[in-house]
């Protein structure tokens, strides 16, 4: 029997462990508590503020652009005088010139008034893009397409100006200049721009702000064809800064409390018991402990077996450890042989019987006197005849 158990011989080593670390379990035990106290009063008591930035307000404005060319040129597809409004591309030859209309509206949540004016401007450039992405421009001509002025523009009311160019000759233009010009690298690219600046007061804010938005025109062969909307909305927004009360999660609500209580409580367990003596730990149950260690270091040298009694009869050669025991059986090539219930240990050798009795620890001694009161030793060893043999 092993202290009275495996349970008795785990209370022995975790007391030895708390005895000989105590002060170190302790200051763990007051900094689990400390932080405990600390977290559950921040999220109790003291909680604080935090300001966050709540938007009030927004706005944002946009342009747009939509295209259409009337067919003036008798052809197989179209009757002349056809409107064609919005298409991926139209013919040079049978609908050359490009009626555009830009529109330009904004949105606000708290309404407003402005002032827009439209400034609209056809760009005919000769341009080669490099290897690294950037942009080498040969030649540029821009022409005036006419500019727009609303006053009190509200959110929703769009702001509209037209343009009307033949793109035919204008692409004419362009071969003309570039052929006066001996040739030149890179592609010819048209673009309409419309730049728009507004000001005025939009959600109670005052606004003073610009924006530009392209429509390229590309040429390819007997079509040419309207591309994207170039350009970004212009945004606005007001906020404000709202100050509240801070909240915490569970980890902080019910985490603060559990550790401030497992700290506070595990410091005063603590604490009695080593005051109380309850932490102690006897000689016998440390050598005990150590020789439940030196055990399970050599347990592979040792077998579990009853001895016959020719055996346990022969002279008697006490060793005074188990290491030792175990040293001799490695001398004389030779197993220790433990009685079933661990209260001793053998190595049987030409006549000789080496022995090693364990100390008991003070929970086994309690054992015995148990084991007295029913008539019947808690490790009495009923020798059998048929053990193992002799060496």
């Amino acid at each position: 029997m092993s202290l009275g158990g495996d349970r008795d011989l785990l209370g022995v080593r975790v007391r030895a462990i708390l005895d000989e670390w105590f002060w170190a379990v302790a200051l763990v035990a007051v900094v689990v508590a400390g932080a405990g106290g600390y977290v559950a009063y921040t999220a109790y008591a003291a909680p604080g503020t935090t300001v966050e930035e709540r938007q009030v307000s927004s706005w944002e404005g946009n342009g747009s652009y939509t295209t259409a060319a009337t067919v003036t040129e008798p052809n197989p597809l179209y009757a002349t005088g056809t409107e064609l409004s919005d298409r991926p591309a139209y013919f040079l030859t049978v609908s050359p010139r490009l009626d555009g209309t830009f529109a330009f509206e904004y949105a606000a949540s708290g309404g407003g008034s402005v002032d827009v004016a439209v400034e609209q401007t056809l760009v005919v450039r000769a341009v080669e893009e490099g290897e690294d992405g950037s942009t080498v421009e040969y030649w540029r001509i821009e022409e005036p397409l006419g500019t727009t002025d609303a006053s009190g523009v509200t959110p929703g009311e769009p702001v509209r100006t037209t343009f009307s160019r033949n793109v035919s000759r204008v692409a004419n233009r362009a071969a003309n200049v570039t052929e006066r010009l001996g040739g030149t690298p890179g592609s010819t690219r048209i673009t309409v721009i419309n730049t728009v600046a507004l000001d005025g007061e939009v959600n109670g804010q005052p606004v003073e702000r610009s924006a530009t938005y392209r429509l390229p025109v590309g040429v390819d062969g007997s079509t040419y064809a309207p591309g994207e909307t170039g350009g970004q909305a212009v945004t606005g927004s007001t906020t404000e800064r709202i100050t509240r009360e801070r909240t915490y999660g569970p980890a902080w609500r019910v985490g603060g409390p559990v550790a401030l209580l497992i700290g506070v409580v595990g410091l005063a367990g603590l604490t009695y018991g080593r005051y109380d003596g309850q932490l102690a730990v006897s000689v016998a149950e440390r050598d005990r402990l150590d020789f439940e260690s030196t055990r399970e270091e050599f347990d592979d040298w040792i077998t579990t077996a009853r001895l016959p009694s020719a055996v346990l009869d022969r002279p008697r050669v006490d060793v005074d450890s188990l290491s030792g025991l175990v040293d001799t059986a490695i001398d004389v090539d030779a197993r220790v042989f433990e009685r079933p219930d661990g209260a001793a240990f053998y190595v049987p050798h030409e006549g000789l019987l080496y022995a090693y009795t364990p100390p008991r620890g003070e929970a086994v001694v309690a054992d015995e006197r148990d084991g007295a009161s029913t008539g019947r030793p808690p490790d009495a060893d009923s020798e059998g005849d048929g053990g193992a043999d002799e060496s």
